[in-house]
C-alpha cells in the first residue's frame, strides 16, 4: 500500500528515493492511514482492491465485504433495535384516559399546591384543603 501511494500520489520514484526521504514520506502515509484519510480505498487493502478489480473485469460477481466494520449499517441496525424496543415499551405501558373536568381539577390542585407552597414561603399558613384532591367513590 504504501509504495503504490507513493507511486500515485507524491509521484516518487521508489528506487531513487533516499532513505530519510522516504521514512518523512512514510510519517506522512501512516498519518493519512491512521487518519483515514486517503484519496483512495486501495491505500488501505491493496490486495483486496486488487481482488475487487480482477473480479469487476472479468465480469464475475464482486464479493461483499462482510469482514469490515460498516458503521452506517451498524447505526441503521442500533435505530431499528431502539424503535422496537420503544414500540415494545408502548404498547405494554397503560394508557391512562382522563375526561376533560378531571384534568381541569389536577390542573387547579396543582395551582393551588403551587400558591400554598408560596403562602409558606411567605409565612402564611394556608388553608389545609388548598392543593388537595378529594376522590369520592
Amino acid at each position: 500500500e504504501f509504495q503504490a501511494w507513493l507511486i500515485e500520489i507524491k509521484k516518487a520514484d521508489i528506487m531513487t528515493l533516499p532513505q530519510s526521504k522516504r521514512k518523512e514520506m512514510f510519517i506522512d502515509f501512516m498519518d493519512d492511514y491512521n487518519t483515514a484519510t486517503m484519496p483512495h480505498e486501495k491505500f488501505y487493502n491493496l490486495a483486496k482492491w486488487e481482488t475487487r478489480q480482477h473480479a469487476m473485469r472479468m465480469g464475475e460477481k464482486v464479493p461483499e465485504d462482510t469482514s469490515s466494520i460498516n458503521l452506517m449499517r451498524d447505526e441503521e441496525i442500533l435505530r431499528q433495535q431502539h424503535r422496537q424496543a420503544a414500540a415494545r415499551a408502548a404498547s405494554s405501558k397503560p394508557t391512562l384516559q382522563l375526561s376533560s373536568e378531571q384534568l381541569e381539577e389536577l390542573t387547579k390542585v396543582n395551582r393551588e399546591r403551587v400558591q400554598a407552597d408560596r403562602m409558606r414561603k411567605l409565612g402564611l399558613t394556608p388553608k389545609e384543603s388548598m392543593g388537595v384532591r378529594y376522590e369520592y367513590e
